[in-house]
């Protein structure tokens, strides 16, 4: 009888084993790195937080510190149209490099309405069209919403009016018309987004704290690495350094007429550095205790924006200059860059349980 009792109790625990064992491996695989408040046992960290520091210490001030640098660039073109000379015109560009600059801290994190309206595209595609430019300024009448005038406007045409065509904005006044129209669409598109921010959008992007391709956070960090590899690495340093191409192109750099291209590529890199180590993704890493080789995930990060950093110390100020007398540092940098990328798009998205929701094209 008591044979008979004890495999009774083997066969019941095998079968509770049984019933339980879905419910052991569930648990065991739903605790992304976003989902550290259902389990006691999960390092706690306040991603609805980290949010709040993104919106109301990131994105919104960036939105309005180039609203300020707008209408201070919008005030000197005036300015400029009233009195056309070398003194307005010179107080014109500096205002324009002010805003440009301001431009580069806002450009990692147009998301939402900026990104929906297209606003990098419109404010910061070059190499711009200059033929275009110039008929679009003689015509006295172009449509700017047109796609096709997408390379015939925001800084890269103001840029070729006012350093490479300033003869034309001195003694054209359709020349004049044309950029202050320029001017009038950056300033729309801006306000159109920081209104959206100012509204709804800045509440409904905190609370979307989960963990999904939805996600506030996932799709902050998409857009922030998207920015990175596409707009930092290749678009400032990879292609006029011929990376994708069979030789360099000195006239696909930033800044072409200007000859500033190196400290706009500083301030977006600033931008970036600032944002993962002051901004709560350090932070956010270094809770969940995330280590490649040993070391913490964070710290090689940082340490590869200050190799970035270092690498371009010794850059003319134009890259496409540096194209022409020396590419080899410029394709030094890349290669650095190019190490970064792998550290944020690979080893930090997987400690993160994010998926990256757009094409690379470029091989990486």
């Amino acid at each position: 009888m008591f044979f008979f009792i004890l495999q009774l109790i083997k066969a019941m625990s095998r079968y509770l084993i049984l019933l339980l064992l879905p419910l052991l491996t569930y648990s065991a695989c739903s605790n992304p790195a976003g989902s550290d408040d259902d389990d006691p046992m999960m390092p706690s960290f306040d991603r609805r937080e980290m949010l709040k520091t993104w919106a109301d210490e990131v994105i919104i001030p960036a939105h309005n510190d180039f609203e300020a640098n707008l209408e201070a660039m919008a005030a000197a073109n005036e300015a400029f149209s009233l009195n056309p000379g070398a003194e307005t015109l010179t107080e014109f560009q500096n205002r324009f490099k002010a805003a440009y600059l301001s431009f580069q801290r806002l450009d990692p994190f147009l998301i939402g309405k900026g990104e929906e309206i297209r606003m990098r595209e419109l404010l910061n595609t070059y190499p711009a069209n200059v033929d275009l430019i110039q008929e679009n300024a003689d015509s006295g009448a172009a449509n700017l919403d047109l796609p096709s005038n997408t390379v015939a406007q925001g800084f890269p045409a103001l840029e070729f009016l006012l350093h490479a065509e300033n003869n034309q904005l001195l003694t054209n006044a359709n020349h004049r018309a044309y950029a202050t129209a320029l001017i009038d669409r950056m300033l729309l598109l801006n306000e159109t987004v920081l209104t959206d921010w100012n509204g709804t959008y800045r509440d409904l992007f905190i609370q979307n704290d989960g963990n999904s391709a939805t996600a506030s956070i996932d799709r902050t960090i998409n857009d922030y690495i998207f920015h990175y590899e596409k707009f930092l690495r290749a678009g400032k340093v990879g292609i006029p350094a011929g990376v994708f191409s069979d030789d360099p192109l000195a006239d696909r750099v930033e800044a072409l007429y200007a000859g500033y291209s190196k400290e706009l590529f500083l301030e977006a890199l600033s931008a970036s550095r600032d944002f993962f180590t002051n901004r709560g993704l350090k932070e956010y890493l270094d809770v969940l205790n995330v280590r490649r080789d040993g070391e913490l995930l964070s710290s090689q990060i940082e340490a590869q924006f200050a190799v970035i950093l270092e690498a371009s110390a010794a850059l003319t100020d134009s890259f496409a200059e540096q194209v022409e007398v020396d590419n080899v540092q410029l394709l030094g940098l890349y290669d650095e860059m190019q190490r970064l990328v792998v550290l944020m798009k690979v080893d930090m998205v997987q400690a993160l349980s994010i998926n990256i929701d757009y094409v690379d094209a470029d091989g990486d």
